[in-house]
């Protein structure tokens, strides 16, 4: 499966990720890793990798673009997903935002944000492939492969200053909804005042931000990816 040819060339075979021909390393999340965030209980289960994760394909100053490619396995109820985890604080009480891009295959991001009163508000945004969604400041995520049948393949860029911090999700039993085959699942150890459904286009157009390729616009425009190491720039009013 090939995805780009310029800048860099990237293709999926049977040996995993080629970037340039050569085979580039990842790390894998096996189903026992995930059984302590899961709707059921795997324990007893053969253990299978869930998803592989392909890190500094490339890199600019300190953001990164990584892949990750989620298999389209169904874990009891729940359509095959990743851990879940929040981003630490970059500046002014906001964390460290993400931007990924569905390169095959459909997603649904749960996103979720801690209120003062430590309720939970959930936003589900779906997205299909060639679409770009911001993860906003604040707002810890999971990213569930919404198919029983193909792979889920996303592209993604993060800064590099930090890592990600999954022990909400581990302190919770994993996030605040679960999405299974039939249905929307509430998990009792949030309590959860809304769940807005929202399309990939609605979240960036609500913070003013636009990108059709992540791979060819950071290597043409890295300047455009500044938020994502100061997230204060998503909240400026931009001139007509």
């Amino acid at each position: 499966m090939m995805f780009y040819n310029t800048p860099i060339k990237l293709e999926f075979n049977d040996d995993g990720l080629l970037v340039d021909g050569k085979k580039h390393p990842f790390s894998v999340r096996m189903l026992s890793e995930l059984n302590e965030v899961l709707l059921g209980d795997f324990s007893g289960a053969e253990d299978k990798p869930i998803y592989l994760m392909y890190r500094d394909i490339v890199k600019k100053d300190n953001l990164r673009y990584d892949m990750t490619v989620i298999a389209s396995r169904i874990l009891g109820e729940e359509y095959s997903r990743t851990y879940g985890h929040t981003h630490p604080v970059a500046e002014d009480e906001l964390t460290y935002p993400e931007v990924y891009q569905v390169l095959f295959g459909e997603a649904r991001f749960i996103l979720q944000k801690t209120n003062k009163d430590l309720s939970t508000d959930v936003s589900i945004v779906s997205a299909k492939e060639g679409e770009v969604v911001l993860i906003p400041p604040n707002y810890g995520h999971v990213t569930v492969n919404f198919s029983e049948e193909n792979p889920l393949f996303l592209a993604n860029i993060i800064s590099n200053r930090f890592k990600s911090d999954y022990s909400q999700y581990k302190k919770n039993k994993g996030p605040a909804v679960f999405y299974t085959t039939s249905e929307i699942k509430y998990n009792t150890n949030y309590l959860v005042r809304e769940i807005y459904q929202k399309s990939a286009e609605e979240i960036n157009k609500k913070y003013n931000f636009e990108c059709r390729d992540l791979l060819t616009e950071f290597y043409s425009s890295p300047q455009k990816f500044e938020f994502l190491e100061k997230p204060s720039v998503l909240f400026k009013e931009k001139s007509l």
